[in-house]
Parts: structure tokens; C-alpha cells; sequence
């Protein structure tokens, strides 16, 4: 399930949006969301704060219906759920791409609407970030690093880290200040190779890494055994696993320690799952998010006063990105909505996890400067983090 958070002008623009979401399920009970999916047969609700099942929302609207695929015999249950909170309105989108762009387009719509916060995944933002092109509104892209939003500055849109077409910023870093190794051999498990060619080109068409390198490529039915083997032959070579699968990366990182490498290892942030962590013991990751860093201690203690649990991966990053907005528009002044994505591209800011800062000829998101990558290491079944990637190597 993915998020969208939008902030309103105010706390009757909020409400305006909230009516409108109901109206429009008992107005259109069925509605077709794109050429071959559809829902039928839906009915809205709404309890006010502290009536029936709401105790965390001043509004909290409830779509339910049907599902349906052409071609599928039998639907499937709809769900779409909405909150607000004084001026800022959440819409769940089921974690689909058809859902997400529901999400987004809904509250587009409103008069006064100022931004849209998109902190869903990659299978969901770029469909949620094209609905918002076509209403014109601010979209600020917290966690999606999808390559299909490398042209997302030529639309409304704002991208609050790295692509994965420029790499991995805290896993290139120590391996070339830290490691150093005379070669890197990455694997890459082609299991899902359109959303992990880009990593591999950084290191083979763009020469990210220093050193040699060398590629292993494994097919998506095939085992780590046989490419483990032939990597422990060399002790000293540093390893990098380009995929995205948990468990893919578990079988690997479980084949290379029987082989009996000992050399660095390393992945990236969409691997961390809980068989990966039961198998990666030594294992460096690269991430976007930080839940651990000294930066981050303050909203880590303050939410779980509020809330009686720590942050989730990613709420520290969102977080700063409500704030971002909010200090565009109040610099945009009586321009508002309309001059937002300017204002965010014009002056850096300094968030709690990164500094914003925009390329000012291409408007690329700019990593170099303490851009928001963060260095974890796996250790006793957990990720415990080491270092902002700024200050990898810092020492010497």
C-alpha cells in the first residue's frame, strides 16, 4: 500500500476535498480506471473524529466495491481509503499502479490544492506522478528511484533523491575510499534486469567504481552456487549484487559464505527483507532512508512519544518533504501553488536526513552535497547504520 499526502491551502480546502471523494462514489457507482479495469458497485462512508471506527482523523471517507479485470471471471474486493487531518488529506492506493493514479488525481482536482506528496514505490509513483503533470501540480517524489523518472523534471514533478540511473552513492563510496579493491565483481541477478541494468551501467559504461571490474549475470531460474564458487577463487575482489529480491539476494549472500568469500560485500536498499538479514551477516547496504542516524535521533524520540512505536523506514523522509513544500510556499507568498516547484528549485534547503538542492541548468536532483544516501551494515539479523555517505572515507 502506498501514500498520498496532500496539503491544502487550508482546513476548508481539506474538507472540500474530502466532500468531493464521497460524492463521487454515489454519484458514479461504477467507474472505469483505465482500458481494461473497473469497479463496480461502489458505496462511500464517513464518521467524523471519535464516532464508530475513527480515532485518528477529522474526516476519514471509505470507498468499497468490486474489482474487475476484462478477461477475469471472478472480482476481486475494492478497498480505497482517505484521511484529513486539519488541511493536509491522505489517500491509500491499494499498491497499484491504476490505484495510485485514483489517488493522485482525485485530490488534483481541488481549487486550492498545493502539492502532492508521492511516497508510494516504484510500481506506483511514476502512474500518480503523470496525473499530477496533467493537473499541474507540485508532485515531490519521496522514495520512488525508478529509471521512468529520469525526465521527471521536464513535468511538475520533483525528484528528493537519486535515480537509479546515477547508482548508488553510499556503496560506491566505500568501496573506492574504503575498500579499494584491485576488482569488483558485480553479480547481477536478472530476475528483474529493467529495473537493474541502470546499476550495473554505472560501474560498466559510466566507471563509477575504481579498479577493474568484472560482471556475473544470473538468470532468474538459475542458482548463485556455480558463480559463488568461481568468485571465492579470488579472495581479495569485492563483490556487488545488482537485484532487488530479497530472497534472490539471500541465496546469494547464503552460497557466497559456503563457498568461503570473505571479501567486501555489498547491495543495495530493496534487498533488505527478513531472509536476506538472517543470511547477510557482514554485508554492507546502500540506502535513501536513514532511522538511526544522529540527524534523525530528535523526530525518531518525538514520534515515538506521539505515536508509542519508532518511525518506519521512509517517515523521517517524508517528513521532510511536508516541510520542503512549506517553505516554498511560504516564500512563493501570494504567487502560492503556482509558483511552488520554482521556489523548491530556486534556493537549497536543509532538512533533518538531506540538503535539497537542484541542478539549476537541468533541474537534476543534486546528490553530491550531503544528498540523502546512508551506509548500513548487517549484523546479527538487523541493518545498523554506519554512515551518512558524505562521511565515508572522511578520515583518510
Amino acid at each position: 500500500m502506498n501514500l498520498t499526502v496532500t496539503g491544502h491551502g487550508d482546513v476548508t480546502g481539506g474538507r472540500r476535498d474530502m466532500a468531493v471523494s464521497r460524492e463521487e462514489a454515489l454519484r458514479c457507482p461504477e467507474q472505469r480506471l483505465n482500458a481494461t479495469e473497473r469497479v463496480r458497485g461502489l458505496y462511500s462512508q464517513a464518521d467524523p473524529f471519535g464516532e464508530e471506527r475513527n480515532a485518528i482523523a477529522d474526516d476519514d471517507p471509505v470507498e468499497t466495491g468490486e474489482y474487475l479485470v476484462d478477461g477475469e471471471r471472478d472480482p476481486r474486493p475494492f478497498d480505497w481509503y482517505t484521511y484529513r487531518l486539519g488541511p493536509v488529506t491522505v489517500a491509500a492506493d491499494s499498491g497499484t499502479a491504476e490505484g495510485s493514479a485514483r489517488a493522485a488525481a482525485a485530490p488534483a482536482g481541488a481549487r486550492d490544492l498545493a502539492v502532492v506528496v508521492c511516497a508510494g514505490t516504484n510500481a506506483t509513483v511514476p502512474t500518480a506522478v503523470q496525473a499530477c503533470t496533467r493537473a499541474r501540480i507540485t508532485a515531490l517524489v519521496v522514495r520512488a528511484d525508478s529509471s521512468l523518472l529520469d525526465s521527471a523534471n521536464l513535468t511538475t514533478a520533483l525528484l528528493l533523491r537519486p535515480t537509479r540511473s546515477a547508482g548508488p552513492p553510499a556503496i560506491l563510496r566505500h568501496l573506492n575510499r574504503v575498500v579499494r579493491p584491485v576488482r569488483t565483481v558485480v553479480v547481477h541477478d536478472l530476475t528483474d534486469a529493467a529495473e537493474t541494468v541502470p546499476s550495473v551501467r554505472i560501474v560498466t559504461v559510466y566507471g563509477k567504481l575504481d579498479g577493474a571490474t568484472a560482471v556475473e549475470e544470473v538468470a532468474s531460474d538459475e542458482g548463485f552456487a556455480a558463480v559463488a564458487g568461481r568468485v571465492a577463487e579470488h579472495p581479495r575482489d569485492a563483490v556487488m549484487f545488482a537485484g532487488v529480491r530479497p530472497e534472490r539476494a539471500a541465496a546469494f549472500a547464503r552460497a557466497l559464505r559456503e563457498a568461503g568469500h570473505r571479501g567486501a560485500r555489498v547491495a543495495e536498499e530493496r534487498v533488505l527483507g527478513g531472509r536476506f538479514l538472517a543470511e547477510a551477516e557482514g554485508w554492507l547496504v546502500g540506502t535513501a532512508y536513514a532511522d538511526a542516524d544522529p540527524r534523525t535521533r530528535a523526530f525518531a524520540a518525538a514520534h515515538r512519544e506521539r505515536h508509542g512505536h519508532s518511525p518506519a523506514p521512509w517517515a523521517a523522509e517524508a517528513y521532510d518533504a511536508v516541510r520542503f513544500a512549506a517553505h516554498g510556499l511560504v516564500n512563493a507568498g501570494a504567487d502560492g501553488p503556482s509558483a511552488l516547484r520554482s521556489e523548491l528549485l530556486r534556493t537549497p534547503w536543509q532538512g533533518i536526513t538531506r540538503r535539497f538542492s537542484y541542478d539549476p541548468g537541468g533541474q537534476f536532483y543534486d546528490a553530491d552535497r550531503d544528498g540523502g544516501a546512508f551506509l548500513y551494515r548487517i549484523s546479527d539479523g538487523a541493518a545498523r547504520f554506519v554512515a551518512r555517505a558524505d562521511d565515508i572515507g572522511a578520515g583518510g
